[in-house]
């Protein structure tokens, strides 16, 4: 019998290393698939931490950024001037009142409500405010199209944040109570935050035209990355892997796409999507419907109202096709769902600003990461389980919840995707 076990113990134990090792290949075909973009880059030996309630996050972020020796660089999408807002223009202004070089880029549309007088009291402070894409014709560099939807922050280029939380009360539970938004960010300390930084210089650079050269840091204990005291989720000394991928308007679209396509393409078993604004162009379409195909047990996490009521009309017209593919799909009844985050094969989680759309994939810029960490994986599939208690799967029959007038906005819906 002792026998017996020592054989079962050595099985388990050869299955297991094999089993890591096609992981391994795996992961590394990925990692080549997704790497030869020209936005973004990979990197070893990072720390992640992640957020789903927006104070936390928040507080992690003003901690980083009192605790900056050498720059700080904020490109979002939403930067208003309310609670929170105020609470970030206040610590952006005492930074730069301290000599570290502060700049700061927000989106003329994703902005549109906020109040000017909080950008002049900043720059009064020094710190460096552009706005990305003006709506005015006349001003250089403006236009409606082409939307920077990141929400990116990089500190010291050793520290960064980013995900799908704007700089708002809407995030806030201190703020706006049971009605905060349901979203994701993460912190990530080590070498992929100096990706995350490239790409905020690559916008920095075609909204000013100011090209920025920062000489590499090097790791100190004294550096703000090491002083964001939040536990990262991986516990692994080593850190893990991470690719951050971006897109830059209109000139290198096909990065988010692929950032999508890829992993449906290489998921072996199961992937897992929370998305507020699912309205996929045709090649992830059938993207999703080829995974489907070869067995792999694709879900979409949806809000049945989320704030962009045309979004969800157009959603609803693929509803007929993608339940008869086979696609799980599942309408989140909680606050206002926001989160953009994806988890393949309990194995790699992505957490960006990217929504599975057509703005997202073809005309705006976005950003997000790819972190080869289970204790990350973990993380968001706890959220995922979370989500569910709040949620109502989409069945045959989920016409009989909608009025006559959502279904005939579905039936236009189905029409004009079609066209897409």
């Amino acid at each position: 019998m002792v026998y017996n076990q020592n054989s079962m113990a050595l099985n388990s134990r050869i299955i297991s290393a094999h089993i890591k090792g096609k992981v391994s290949v795996w992961r590394d075909r990925l990692t080549r698939e997704l790497s030869r973009g020209k936005h973004g880059g990979t990197s070893e030996g990072n720390r992640i931490n992640t957020y789903f309630d927006g104070d936390e996050a928040f507080d992690a972020m003003l901690v980083a950024i009192s605790n900056a020796k050498h720059f700080v660089h904020l490109e979002m999408y939403m930067f208003l001037a309310d609670n929170i807002g105020s609470r970030f223009a206040n610590a952006l202004s005492q930074k730069a009142s301290e000599g570290v070089p502060v700049r700061v880029l927000y989106d003329a549309i994703g902005s549109l409500e906020t109040d000017n007088m909080q950008w002049a009291k900043m720059r009064d402070a020094g710190v460096n405010v552009v706005e990305f894409r003006p709506v005015a014709f006349w001003r250089k560099r403006c236009g409606l199209l082409g939307r920077n939807h990141r929400k990116n922050l990089v500190i010291d280029g050793m520290a960064c944040f980013t995900g799908g939380m704007n700089i708002s009360d809407q995030w806030s539970k201190k703020h706006s109570g049971n009605s905060a938004w349901r979203d994701t960010h993460c912190k990530v300390l080590g070498p992929a935050a100096i990706h995350l930084n490239s790409l905020f210089l690559a916008s920095w650079q075609y909204a000013t035209g100011e090209k920025i050269d920062l000489q590499p840091l090097a790791s100190s204990p004294d550096n703000a990355a090491d002083q964001t005291h939040a536990k990262p989720d991986n516990k692994n000394g080593d850190g893990c892997r991470c690719i951050v991928i971006g897109s830059q308007r209109f000139s290198s679209q096909k990065e988010i796409r692929k950032l999508f396509s890829v992993h449906l393409a290489q998921a072996q078993h199961s992937v897992r999507m929370t998305m507020p604004y699912f309205v996929p162009p045709k090649r992830l379409r059938r993207a999703v419907y080829e995974a489907c195909k070869r067995g792999v047990s694709v879900s979409a996490l949806l809000p049945r109202d989320s704030d962009v009521k045309i979004v969800d009309y157009l959603r609803e017209g693929l509803y007929p096709k993608m339940l008869s593919k086979g696609v799980r799909l599942i309408e989140y009844l909680g606050p206002v769902l926001h989160a953009k985050t994806m988890v393949v094969d309990d194995n790699i989680a992505v957490i960006g600003s990217s929504n599975f759309d057509i703005l997202s994939v073809l005309m705006n810029s976005e950003a997000a990461i790819v972190v080869f960490d289970e204790d990350t994986v973990a993380a968001l599939n706890r959220q995922w389980e979370n989500d569910l208690s709040l949620s109502d799967p989409v069945g045959e029959d989920w016409k009989i919840k909608r009025p006559w007038w959502r279904l005939l906005a579905a039936k236009v819906g189905c029409f004009l995707i079609r066209k897409l």
